[in-house]
């Protein structure tokens, strides 16, 4: 399909949106597993990189582009998260190369304005994981999966191949996506006699097994340093469901209730918000099947498939696996809201309505958009500078500063590492009977280990809550306590 002079006009203007609302912030303070990032992995020499895998928390393609970045550019948040950035704006071009073709100019557009101002899709984009790059990886396959089933040839089937592997060597939840092309294609194959998979002939051809074949050599190449470390790794996240608080996070409901908690900002009226966008989104899906079937098979299936590996296998079920799904959704939902505003100009007769009616759809959506894209400034996704910041404007003579919990790694290994660390309720007592005032950060509260559970009740019980670090990453706040 030819790109006309206002369609690539349009798409530049909405990828410059797209980087101005990421690059704002992308200097804010790291969280977490950025912080781990950081130092186990992108300070780490690359032959360590390459043959680390002690922690699924290693996003391996991705440690390696950000060591790139801060190699290049010195070390700081941004340089950290760029890689992420240009991947998330790269998922922008991938989606109008999916979308335009089987959606149509106009609603694909529209899209990618409302991925450009995304709270989600920005806060990914400033995120220093790997979750974009498995966006882009899943989504480019997805593109050569159908181009390849069209068009078989060599060339296309290679580059599925190769991109099937660098989304798996970015991270192995890329392969919860990855199983939906094979089952679509297999499904796919059994009925290739249907007339409706005529216009597929790759399903037909020898290419196509050698593209998933090609996939699967290189991704196994890839990890076969760190197959057995892969399989210990896999095996101990499984296992936290029995040994750990862990275990509420490999229920459905919780992730559910994530999605839902991340509209609170719209009070009574998110519930009739996320109901609206669902039926919207259903309508696009069913007119997205008229037309490109393989397509909305692999998306739809993709979402209960994951689900129910993440289950057999006791995983935890972060919302971030189905990050891979959020491109397929707003081209839904702006199929779908074009195809309604359509079949209500037509219902009024009154055809020059559906451009009216569709462009006040896109305004409430982007409204909508921008009061949840203004969260994301608001606060850092986890404010341990903020506690780091006040620590030092109020601590006095003779005050001890320490961590306790999922806080220490962060607070030892990057923010403050001449501070001791807390690890047990003997640590604590040993702190308080050496201090005028003893100052705590925690986060991530209901995760201790057992060990530091009584240190933590004794905090809660004698110590005074001095302030909530709120931030953007659900379940994250920064605590900060100080001994009466």
């Amino acid at each position: 399909m030819k790109v006309e002079r206002r369609e690539g006009l349009a798409l530049v203007a909405i990828l410059v949106l797209a980087a101005v609302t990421r690059i704002i912030g992308l200097d804010a303070g790291l969280w977490y597993d950025e912080v781990f990032t950081l130092t186990h992995y992108v300070r780490a020499p690359v032959g360590q990189v390459l043959t680390d895998f002690s922690s699924l928390n290693n996003h391996m393609f991705y440690s390696l582009q950000a060591k790139a970045t801060v190699s290049l550019l010195g070390e700081s948040a941004w340089a950290l998260r760029l890689p992420a950035m240009l991947f998330g704006l790269a998922s922008l071009i991938v989606l109008w190369a999916i979308g335009r073709s089987v959606a149509g100019r106009v609603p694909t557009l529209f899209a990618l304005l409302l991925l450009s101002i995304s709270y989600h899709h920005v806060w990914f984009s400033q995120n220093a994981r790997g979750y974009t790059g498995i966006l882009v990886w899943t989504s480019l396959a997805t593109l050569l999966l159908i181009e390849g089933l069209k068009r078989p040839s060599w060339r296309i089937w290679t580059g599925y191949g190769v991109c099937v592997a660098a989304g798996m060597y970015t991270h192995l939840s890329a392969g919860f996506f990855f199983a939906s092309h094979a089952l679509v294609f297999c499904i796919a194959w059994l009925a290739r006699s249907a007339e409706r998979l005529a216009p597929y002939p790759g399903l037909r051809d020898i290419r196509s097994i050698y593209g998933f074949g090609v996939g699967g050599l290189l991704t196994a190449i890839l990890h076969l340093p760190l197959f057995a470390q892969v399989l210990a790794a896999v095996n101990k996240v499984s296992q936290s469901k029995t040994t750990s608080a862990m275990a509420e996070w490999v229920s459905p409901m919780r992730m559910l209730h994530e999605i839902v908690n991340s509209l609170s900002v719209f009070g009574a009226l998110a519930p009739f918000a996320l109901a609206g966008a669902l039926l919207i989104v259903v309508v696009g899906a069913i007119a997205l099947w008229r037309r490109a079937p393989i397509l909305v098979a692999v998306y739809v299936i993709s979402i209960p498939l994951a689900l129910g590996l993440l289950v057999m296998l006791n995983f935890r079920i972060w919302p971030r696996y189905f990050f891979v799904d959020i491109g397929f959704i707003f081209l839904c939902l702006c199929t779908g809201a074009y195809a309604l505003c359509g079949w209500a100009a037509g219902l009024l007769r009154m055809p020059k309505l559906k451009q009216f009616l569709f462009a006040g759809g896109v305004l409430a959506s982007t409204a909508a958009s921008l009061v949840l894209l203004a969260r994301n400034y608001a606060h850092p996704k986890q404010d341990f500078d903020g506690a780091l910041q006040l620590i030092a404007t109020r601590r006095e003579a003779g005050d001890v500063a320490t961590s306790l919990g999922l806080a220490a790694e962060p607070v030892k290994s990057y923010f403050a590492p001449e501070w001791p660390v807390v690890r047990n309720e003997a640590d604590l007592l040993s702190l308080e009977a050496r201090a005028g005032h003893v100052w705590v950060i925690t986060a991530f509260d209901d995760h201790v280990r057992p060990e530091q559970e009584r240190a933590l009740a004794r905090i809660r019980e004698h110590y005074l809550l001095v302030r909530e670090m709120d931030g953007t990453l659900g379940g994250g706040a920064v605590r900060l306590y100080r001994s009466k």
